[in-house]
């Protein structure tokens, strides 16, 4: 790996406040993956490089070491599992982070790591070693694209930063970067390590070339061809050790020439060209959607059994950094190419979720008080129901607008403060795709993968294959850890198996109880949505619209 290559891997420092405390440690991560402990792929693997959360570790920044010292300003790390104590290296130090290496001689268990300063020793932190749980290097801190450069020898566009407009095609050799594929002797560089692991992209398994350490202590490297028969701009990237599975990022991948592109992608070369020279891009989507909950009966009690019809738009402003971070894709509800999955993770309570990653903090835009929803039963008002430029409107039974057949809507404003007048197209609302496997779906063997079959869809048009599991922090304060999947396969198909490196990176199920009744905390949605259309007014440089209808079921990931 070159020099540049490393300055990108090491990147992401954060500064602190200044120490005058004993240090305390608050947290243990991945520094690629960011892996939240609780969730089945979380653990600090032998060799690999980690951070440590906590504050009072030093009054000054110490950057990058190379090579990385056992003590740094006067700063030593034990970690002790067993009656083994060993002391990660150094590779920067800051007043609330340290990013070390774990020795590899550190024994697999749980232990605990203390953080010392010449202010005190900081009382014993959980840590959890596994011999292997590799971090992949993406750019949005565990999500996002993945950093890797085309390492094939005679490529045209040799050590280029893939990306949508220098995408992968088949054949060529992906150089992958991240920390945790284990350890090896005396933590050296250049040395592999064994046994190698699974690459998978788009879901197919590729062929590995080399997998081990860089030219850098706890630096890990590997190289692996791009397999035939994928193309897309948010292809799945994935590394799996044993049942440890990595982080998901993402690869642009053409099937000749070197610019990605996604079926229905509404984003033209001129809008992308726009994205890229003016650095942001101001989006409007607007939607109607009918989710049905089949009725599902627990201890005599039904829960379930009606439909939700929705309306929503949103209108907001997108950089070209979050475009590039896949945050474009999610704001449309498609976090991965057709074909392939994205995982992700969020904590939740009761009330609310936990602020979301940057990439996901758009700009948001007013386009007046309130959006109409044009349909077969008259116009319905979609207030702004909050001041994130987010507009809402659902039903629950009783007062349902979306006929059983489907139907066609538009949808009108009359403009607000940056968003001007608009009436978008006529789209069409399909009758519901139905799964044809539900009784046989639940539960859910994570390591044996989940075989989705359904019925109906539009022509040409495209499903969503998306799951939650819950597993509870604390039941007393409702808080749970969700690990969720977005997977897309073509509606024609009828079938699609979200594989088992998509389901170990979701925890196993809790159950939730509510009214005396208790439920798995697992769900699985079945949605398809129809290709956009596109609208115009004034603030924005691109309308969509689109309707969609969705099925739920109640499932336990086990």
């Amino acid at each position: 790996m070159r020099l540049s290559g490393l300055a990108l891997a090491l990147a992401g420092i954060f500064a602190g406040t200044a120490m005058g405390q004993t240090p305390t440690v608050t947290g243990l991560l991945n520094n690629y993956s960011n892996t939240l402990p609780g969730l089945p792929n979380y653990g600090i693997a032998e060799g690999s490089i980690f951070v440590i959360y906590g504050t009072n570790f030093s009054s000054t920044q110490s950057p990058l070491q190379s090579p990385p010292p056992a003590t740094l300003s006067g700063v030593t790390i034990n970690v002790t599992v067993g009656t083994t104590v060993t002391h990660p290296l150094f590779y920067y130090l800051y007043p609330t982070q340290i990013a070390a290496v774990l020795p590899s001689a550190t024994p697999v268990g749980t232990g605990t790591i203390t953080v010392t300063t010449s202010a005190g020793t900081s009382t014993g932190f959980p840590i959890q070693v596994v011999a292997s749980d590799f971090g992949l290097l993406t750019s949005n801190n565990g999500s996002g694209p993945a950093q890797g450069y085309d390492a094939s020898i005679d490529a045209s566009n040799q050590y280029v930063l893939f990306n949508f407009s220098e995408a992968a095609n088949p054949g060529d050799i992906l150089e992958l970067w991240g920390t945790g594929l284990g350890p090896v002797a005396n933590d050296a560089t250049g040395v592999a390590v064994a046994p190698t692991p699974q690459v998978f992209i788009g879901g197919i398994a590729a062929t590995v070339q080399y997998a081990g350490r860089s030219g850098f202590t706890g630096l890990d490297q590997i190289n692996v061809v791009v397999p035939a028969g994928i193309t897309g701009c948010y292809v799945s990237v994935v590394v799996q050790t044993g049942t440890y599975v990595s982080n998901f990022g993402t690869l642009p991948v053409a099937a000749s020439g070197r610019t990605c592109t996604d079926a229905n992608s509404p984003l033209t070369a001129s809008l992308l060209d726009q994205l890229f020279s003016t650095g942001s891009l101001s989006v409007g989507t607007v939607s109607v959607s009918q989710l049905t909950l089949p009725g599902e009966t627990v201890d005599g009690v039904t829960v379930g059994g009606t439909t939700i019809d929705a309306g929503s738009a949103s209108f907001s402003k997108i950089t070209s950094a979050q475009y590039n971070q896949g945050a474009f894709a999610a704001a449309l509800g498609g976090f991965s190419s057709i074909g392939s999955c994205f995982v992700d993770f969020f904590t939740t309570t009761n009330t609310s979720i936990t602020t979301l990653p940057l990439a996901f903090q758009f700009t948001s835009l007013n386009a007046g008080p309130a959006i109409d929803i044009n349909g077969p039963d008259g116009t319905l008002a979609m207030p702004l129901t909050t001041t994130n430029g987010v507009y809402n409107y659902s039903t629950s039974g009783l007062t349902d607008f979306i006929p059983a057949a489907g139907g066609a809507f538009t949808f009108s404003g009359t403009g607000g403060p940056d968003v001007g007048a608009f009436t978008t197209p006529t789209i069409q609302l399909a009758a519901p795709v139905t799964f044809t496997n539900a009784s046989s779906i639940s539960p859910v063997t994570r390591s044996n993968g989940l075989t989705v079959n359904w019925t109906g869809g539009q022509t040409g048009s495209y499903v969503g294959i998306t799951g939650f599991s819950l597993a509870a922090e604390s039941t007393a304060a409702n808080s749970y850890l969700v690990g969720f999947f977005s997977c897309r396969a073509p509606a024609s198909a009828g079938t699609f198996t979200v594989p088992p490196s998509v389901l170990l990176s979701v925890p196993v199920s809790s159950s939730i109880t509510e009214d005396g009744v208790t439920v798995s905390a697992g769900f699985l949605l079945l949605s398809n949505l129809s290709a956009p259309a596109t609208f115009t007014a004034t603030g924005i440089d691109l309308g969509l619209v689109d309707a969609g209808v969705e099925e739920f079921l109640f499932v336990t990931y086990q």
